[in-house]
C-alpha cells in the first residue's frame, strides 16, 4: 500500500504544481474544517474534514489542521490538538504514509495563523470555514478556477484510490450480509441497520452516506432513512449502505425477498441482469449517458416481460413511460465523496457540461475514460405519487402494479473501475455468498 500511496501523492502533487503554474499561484493552503455547534445549543455535529483535505492523506478525524504546499517541496501537515481534559483528543497519526510530510502539531487554536506564511499575496485558500482567515490576505478564496481545475483531475483515480475503494468494498460486504440476516430474522430497520454498523464496527457517523435499510413499501421511498423500531412480517428488504477506507467509500445497494414471493424475487433477478448488461456496454470513449439510455431499454422489456403495462416494448421506451418505474440516474462517479465531483466537467478549464434535459437526474454527462471508478444501478419501483397521475390510464396493467406495489421496488448497485485493458466490478466478488443466496446471479 506504501508504493501505491506513493505513486498517489505523486499525481496529487503534480496536478497542484500544474495549477499553481497555471493560475500564478506560489502556494496552496487547505484546511481541514471546523467543528460546528448545533445552533443555541453546545451540542456539536459530527465533524467531516474537507474532501480535497483527503485527496492529499487519509487524515479523518483532526479539525482546525492545514496543509500548507509550495511546488516541489515536501507539504507541510499542521494537525491541531489542544489541551482539553473535557473532550478526547485525536491521537498521533501513523501509518504507511507520514514519511512523505512535514508534521507538526499545535495546541492554541488563537496560534493557528503563526503557521502560515507571512506574505499570501499568492497563495491560494482551499476549505470551508474561510470566515476565519477572511481578515488574511490569501490571493483567493476557494478559486472556482482551482476548484474545477483539482475536481475535474479527481475523476481520474490513482491505483492506490482503487485499492481503497475496493476494500471499502469489501469491508460492506460484511456488513450487508449481517443486515440481510437480521431482516430474515424477522427483525425491524433500525435493528438492521444496527446489525450493519456492528458488523464492520462503524459508528453512524462513519458510514459514508445515512443508510438505506427499506422495507416492504418503503423501499419505493428512494432516499427512505426513518428505520422503523417495529418488528414486521416483512417480504422485502432493500438496502442501500456503504463503508469507507482511507477516506475513500463504497456506494453499494442489493434487494432481498423472503421466500414464497416468486414474482418479486423473478423481477429482482431481472434487474440483476439489467445491472449486468449495462455494465457489459461500458466501452471507453463512450459517453456515460449512454448508459442511462441503456437502463431505459432494459427498463422497458421488464415492463413487458413482467406485464406491468398493456402497450409494446417500443411504444413504453419512444414515450418514457419506463421512466416512471425507474426515475433515477444510472450512476455517478464514486471517490472521497459518495457522489463524487467532476460530473460536470469537460476539462481543466472547468467547462461545463449542461445536465440532461431528457434525463434530468442524470448525476454523470462525461465520456467515460480509463482509471474512473462509478457506479452502475438500475431499479424498478413502483412510486405512487409518479403512478397516480395515469390512473384509469389502460396503457397500465394495475392489477400486477398493484400485486407488486407492497414489495416498494428493486435496486442492485455495483461499483465499476476503467481498466486499461478491462472493465472490473469492484463489488461482485464480494457479494458472491450475499448474491447467491438471493439467487441473482
Amino acid at each position: 500500500m506504501k508504493d501505491l500511496y506513493k505513486k498517489h501523492l505523486s499525481k496529487v502533487l503534480n496536478t497542484f504544481d500544474r495549477l499553481m503554474n497555471k493560475y500564478q499561484y506560489d502556494e496552496v493552503v487547505l484546511y481541514s474544517g471546523e467543528i460546528k455547534t448545533v445552533h443555541l445549543d453546545d451540542n456539536t455535529y459530527p465533524f467531516k474534514a474537507y474532501f480535497n483535505f483527503k485527496y492529499f492523506a487519509p487524515i479523518l478525524d483532526y479539525p482546525n489542521s492545514l496543509i500548507i504546499y509550495k511546488s516541489g517541496e515536501k507539504p507541510k501537515l499542521v494537525l491541531f490538538r489542544q489541551e482539553d481534559y473535557w473532550h478526547s483528543q485525536p491521537k498521533d497519526i501513523e501509518g504507511f504514509w507520514i514519511e512523505f510530510f512535514d508534521i507538526t502539531y499545535y495546541k492554541d487554536i488563537n496560534k493557528i495563523f503563526d503557521n502560515l506564511s507571512t506574505n499570501l499575496s499568492k497563495t491560494a485558500f482551499l476549505g470551508e470555514d474561510t470566515k476565519r482567515f477572511e481578515k488574511l490576505h490569501f490571493k483567493s478564496f476557494n478559486d472556482k478556477k482551482v476548484l474545477d481545475f483539482i475536481h475535474f483531475n479527481r475523476s481520474y483515480k490513482s491505483e492506490y484510490e482503487v485499492s481503497s475503494i475496493r476494500k471499502a468494498n469489501e469491508l460492506a460486504s460484511y456488513a450487508h450480509k449481517a443486515a440481510h440476516q437480521s431482516f430474515l430474522d424477522g427483525n425491524s430497520e433500525l435493528q438492521s441497520h444496527l446489525k450493519y454498523l456492528e458488523a464492520i464496527a462503524f459508528k453512524e457517523s462513519e458510514v459514508p452516506y445515512p443508510n438505506i435499510v427499506a422495507y416492504d413499501e418503503n423501499s419505493a421511498i428512494l432516499h427512505y432513512m426513518d428505520y422503523s423500531t417495529k418488528k414486521i412480517d416483512s417480504k422485502s428488504f432493500l438496502l442501500d449502505a456503504g463503508a469507507s477506507c482511507n477516506g475513500y467509500h463504497s456506494d453499494i445497494t442489493r434487494t432481498f425477498v423472503k421466500d414464497g414471493h416468486d414474482e418479486f424475487k423473478a423481477l429482482i433477478q431481472a434487474v440483476d441482469k439489467c445491472n449486468l448488461n449495462i455494465i457489459s456496454k461500458i466501452k471507453i470513449g463512450m459517453n456515460y449517458e449512454e448508459l442511462q439510455e441503456q437502463m431505459h431499454k432494459d427498463v422497458s422489456q421488464i415492463l413487458v416481460d413482467f406485464k406491468l403495462m398493456n402497450i409494446s416494448y417500443d411504444e413504453i421506451y419512444e414515450q418514457g413511460y419506463s421512466k416512471i418505474f425507474s426515475p433515477t440516474g444510472v450512476g455517478h462517479y464514486l471517490g472521497l465523496q459518495v457522489h463524487d465531483v467532476g460530473n460536470f466537467i469537460s476539462d481543466e478549464n472547468g467547462s461545463v457540461i449542461e445536465r440532461s434535459k431528457e434525463h434530468p437526474y442524470l448525476r454523470l454527462r462525461r465520456d467515460i475514460e480509463v482509471s474512473n471508478v462509478f457506479t452502475i444501478e438500475p431499479g424498478v419501483y413502483i412510486i405512487e405519487q409518479l403512478l397516480r397521475p395515469h390512473m384509469g390510464n389502460k396503457k397500465f396493467n394495475w392489477d400486477n402494479i398493484n400485486a407488486l406495489k407492497p414489495y416498494g421496488g428493486v435496486r442492485i448497485e455495483d461499483n465499476i473501475y476503467v481498466g486499461e485493458n478491462q472493465i472490473i466490478n469492484l463489488t461482485r466478488p464480494y457479494f458472491k455468498e450475499i448474491d447467491e443466496s438471493s439467487n441473482i446471479i
